[in-house]
């Protein structure tokens, strides 16, 4: 069994730390860089992934943000529509043609109101359905790292 496949790939390392651990003087430090860098370069895919993952989350969010400002900004102007229909034609004293614009007022202020409803609704539903990704979206934990020693050192097993 060759020096890679024992330690579970190829590495990559300074030309120095091979040539030491050739000679048989390799100091620990050296021995830990390697693995260190077989770690990193056993990771380098899933990380990529996580930041595409990352990437789409992001997207994700920003659209569930823009969806609940877009509706809260439809509730205050609907708020506001409706205080403009009640100032121009109160319950008291209003005259057909106020009526008539008090009306065309309070129906656009009930389509806003209607529209910031369901984009709240959609919001908060993103929001569910991100929390249930988070709990059953999350990856399988991975076996724990291996030592175990031979005539000719360390060898380091399990998945990187």
């Amino acid at each position: 069994m060759s020096f890679s496949e024992r330690i579970g790939g190829v590495l990559v390392a300074p030309r120095k730390t091979f040539a030491l651990l050739a000679a048989g003087a390799a100091r620990p430090s050296d021995v830990a860089l390697l693995v260190v860098l077989r770690l990193v370069a056993g990771e380098l895919d899933r990380f990529a992934r996580a930041i595409g993952t990352a990437r789409d989350i992001g997207v994700g969010a920003a659209a569930q943000e823009i969806l609940a400002t877009t509706s809260v900004v439809l509730g205050v102007s609907s708020s506001g529509l409706r205080s403009e229909a009640l100032a121009r034609c109160p319950p008291n004293n209003c005259s057909a043609g106020d009526a008539a614009a008090a009306q065309s007022l309070e129906d656009r202020a009930r389509g806003r109101a209607l529209a910031a409803d369901l984009g709240f609704g959609l919001a908060g539903a993103a929001a569910i359905g991100a929390v249930a990704l988070w709990i059953w979206g999350a990856p399988a934990s991975s076996a724990p790292i291996e030592v175990a020693p031979t005539t000719q050192g360390l060898v380091i097993g399990g998945r990187f």
